[in-house]
């Protein structure tokens, strides 16, 4: 089967499965890229933030698929959220992708730091409490900044990432151009199901990143389920094949993950899961999101106590410390 694509409220079509990009090593971006396309992928997911961007924009020409074809999607940094800032970011990137403009460009997280001393310094430490460097940037002014980047041609469609209903909710008062996407979490444990139909149901198309599980936090993945395994020995499919078709069947964008050519291609099959084996990856549902930078201090889900985010920032904080001590005590 054709992967399929979803109309965005800017008009223009994204394709379903995409590539992603976060967590690839150095030097593996380029290759995975370049196969992808190759494969017959015509979506690719960046971030300036994977500090992978320039890998990314070689993998694309490497591949010889003419630009007009790949969707191509970056996102805003949280250093850059002043509007003023806004182009800079977005020029750095697209001189990085080798592009003359965005398919997509995402507001990464609801939350600004200070803007560094560099343009790769990612998290900013403010020297008077040695945390990372949080700031209020209404995020109204940041997007009014997008949307100007659309007029001028630099970006076609805009959207957000790890946002709240309440946080598009407020958004909406302002906004001449409505957000396209809202790139989450979701995976067999974290299926958001009430949050994906709003969003659906009001025209924002919703993206599924780690739609397998990663590896940072040490726990299990959904791709590592046994009931998951089940369904796969059943129907003659790999485990990440059943996730990601799961994720499409819910009528979601997903982005997959891998650097081997094999999985790669696997990861493109598209096949449509019988329904109790739909109802079987349902039931796994934990609620359990796994991608929550609680050492920012900020409460971005409203899932967290003060206390938990404070013990959260000062157990990070002494992290820090202690790799400092670790540092000089080798030099």
């Amino acid at each position: 089967m054709a992967v399929k694509s979803l109309k965005l409220n800017s008009g223009y079509s994204i394709p379903m499965i995409g590539l992603g990009t976060w967590l690839s090593k150095p030097n593996e971006v380029a290759h995975a890229v370049e196969s992808a396309l190759k494969s017959g992928y015509r979506h690719i997911d960046a971030a300036a933030c994977y500090d992978n961007e320039g890998e990314v924009g070689r993998g694309i020409k490497a591949s010889g698929v003419d630009r007009s074809e790949i969707f191509v999607t970056s996102k805003l940094w949280n250093t850059h959220h002043k509007p003023e800032d806004v182009e800079e970011a977005v020029d750095a990137t697209l001189k990085d992708l080798q592009l003359d403009y965005l398919d997509l460009y995402l507001i990464h997280w609801p939350v600004a730091f200070k803007k560094g001393a560099t343009l790769k310094d990612r998290f900013p430490i403010n020297p008077e409490n040695e945390q990372i460097h949080v700031i209020d940037v209404p995020i109204e002014d940041t997007w009014k900044a997008m949307e100007a980047l659309v007029q001028k041609g630099k970006i076609r469609s805009i959207g957000v990432s790890n946002f709240t209903r309440e946080k598009i909710e407020q958004l909406w008062k302002t906004a001449t151009i409505k957000p396209a996407v809202n790139q989450i979490e979701i995976h067999p444990y974290f299926q958001q199901n009430s949050f994906v139909k709003w969003m659906q149901d009001n025209g924002i198309v919703v993206e599924a990143y780690s739609p397998l599980g990663n590896n940072i936090y040490g726990l299990l993945r959904g791709v590592d389920d046994p009931k998951i395994h089940e369904i796969a020995a059943r129907l003659g499919k790999q485990p990440a094949q059943v996730i990601i078709n799961w994720v499409l069947q819910r009528n979601i964008v997903v982005l997959p993950k891998s650097v081997t050519p094999e999985r790669i291609a696997a990861n493109l099959e598209t096949f449509e899961l019988p329904q109790d084996a739909m109802d079987a990856i349902s039931s796994l549902d934990r609620n359990h999101r796994y991608n929550f930078p609680a050492r920012l201090g900020a409460n971005i889900f409203g899932e967290k106590t003060e206390e938990e985010l404070r013990k959260a920032v000062e157990g990070w904080k002494a992290a820090q410390r202690k790799l400092k001590e670790e540092a000089a005590g080798k030099s």
